[in-house]
């Protein structure tokens, strides 16, 4: 009995760290297809994303958490790392989400109404440090708002 409950023990472990693997591969896919166009973003999503470091939480379904560090510069993804230890970053973002949020948003031709859906549900949440990130997302947000009010989306 005791062996069979090691055993489940430790395949659960691997499995565990065999998630956040997988997922992690496919930000890094995801990510590599970004690079590819940012150059076709609107201007105003370049300055959005434009130059942040980003430490990213990721709540997995088997309830363990990904970790990942995203440093931008003028719109493109210059950095993706698997973090460890988060204390050693100094973010200007922080955003916290979960797994079945990253895999739609990285899955999905048309991210944006995820996106959306995710930020008015609460699954996901960003959250500026710095004073410019801070004022950067509150007028995007605001630019939304008023977008979404005369049927722009």
């Amino acid at each position: 009995m005791k062996k069979a409950l090691c055993m489940l023990m430790i395949l659960f472990f691997i499995t565990m760290g065999t998630a956040n693997a997988e997922l992690f591969n496919d930000l890094d896919r995801a990510v590599t297809e970004y690079n590819a166009y940012y150059k076709e973003l609107p201007s105003s999503i370049k300055i959005l994303l434009g130059n942040e470091d980003i430490l990213a939480g990721i709540l997995m379904n088997d309830g363990s958490e990904l970790k990942v560090w995203l440093v931008t510069k003028d719109g493109r993804v210059t950095d993706l790392e698997k973090v460890e230890d988060a204390s050693d970053y100094n973010p200007t973002v922080i955003i916290a989400t979960d797994e079945d949020t990253v895999r739609s948003l990285i899955t999905t031709a048309d991210p944006l109404p995820i996106y959306e859906a995710a930020r008015a549900s609460g699954a996901i949440s960003i959250d500026p440090v710095s004073f410019v990130s801070k004022a950067k997302f509150a007028v995007t947000d605001l630019a939304f708002k008023l977008l979404k009010t005369t049927g722009f989306f």
